[in-house]
């Protein structure tokens, strides 16, 4: 079967049809080649437009419509920090950071506190906080930094006459160990 150049020319034109969107609005024929969103609930969902009418459905188009004075508040307060959990300067959040099952860190408030009686002093992740010189619930990256700090400064490469740099630095590495396996994500 022989084709002539128009046929070609017809056949590689049908191969490269694009999809044409339209617009979306009543009795209108034009491109819809503008995007809005549909609803507020899926802002990823889209209504196309030609360029009058997305400009007229933009103007009349409300996210905060259907939504209380304390709705809109709270919307507008969570965009202040990306809808994402905070807490107040200086606090810390223990429970989200460490596996505490028998509840020590949760009660813990001040770090000089007499209060916490003496089994929580002999507690290896308390104790590991002090042999890293670290405050109770120390960032993970905080832990990483002061471990090492202190291996570098207890290694025996660097304290080639000090017997006891060996054994400060299992020491560290004990207590690196119990505060890393103790840390969750």
């Amino acid at each position: 079967m022989k084709y002539s150049n128009s046929k070609i020319k017809n056949l590689y034109e049908k191969k490269n049809l694009q999809l044409i969107k339209y617009c979306e609005w009543k009795d209108c024929n034009n491109k819809g080649i503008y995007r809005a969103p549909k609803n507020r609930n899926n802002l990823r969902e889209f209504r196309w437009f030609c360029l009058n009418h997305v400009r007229e459905y933009n103007k009349k188009w409300n996210y905060f419509s259907g939504l209380s004075q304390k709705e809109i508040e709270k919307e507008i307060k969570e965009d202040d920090t990306w809808h994402l959990p905070t807490w107040p300067m200086g606090q810390r959040f223990y429970s989200n950071t460490f596996k505490d099952d028998s509840e020590i860190l949760k009660n813990y408030e001040n770090k000089n506190s007499n209060t916490y009686s003496k089994d929580i002093k002999n507690n290896k992740i308390l104790r590991s906080f002090k042999k890293l010189d670290l405050p109770i619930g120390a960032s993970l990256i905080e832990i990483k930094k002061k471990y090492k700090k202190l291996v570098k400064k207890h290694h025996p490469d660097t304290n080639l006459n000090k017997n006891s740099s060996g054994n400060k630095l299992i020491e560290i590495n004990e207590a690196y160990k119990i505060l890393i396996d103790n840390y969750s994500i």
